[in-house]
């Protein structure tokens, strides 16, 4: 069983403000799991797009809008956003502070497209 550290992995620039680190992937061992921690900075978006599988994103710590389908939704920590397969979804920060989102797919290959 591994033990995963997050300050062991690199960060990837998502885009401006906006960090993940991938935990969990079929580059670590899972056969049908990712796991991303996505931290975004005050005025940090991540850009709306969509997967080719369902995604849950669990609201860690801060405030964020979710943009799921043509909602937007306030969100803050202890909530979970779920979109699914196909949806087109993202999150900005307006809060004025660092907000962080645990992103979970029932994949060990996480696909991404980007969508206006």
């Amino acid at each position: 069983m591994p033990i995963i550290d997050r300050n062991d992995e690199a960060k990837e620039l998502l885009s401006p403000g906006v960090e993940r680190w991938a935990l969990v992937d079929g580059t670590k061992g899972a056969e049908s799991l990712s796991v991303g921690d996505v931290v975004l900075q005050d005025g940090g978006k991540v850009p709306n797009h969509i997967h080719p599988t369902e995604e849950a994103m669990v609201i860690v710590e801060g405030q964020l809008d979710a943009v799921l389908g043509d909602d937007v939704i306030p969100v803050s920590a202890g909530q979970t956003v779920l979109a699914p397969a196909g949806v087109r979804h993202g999150f900005v920060n307006r809060s004025g502070a660092p907000a962080r989102v645990m992103a979970i797919f029932p994949t060990a290959k996480m696909e991404r497209t980007l969508v206006d």
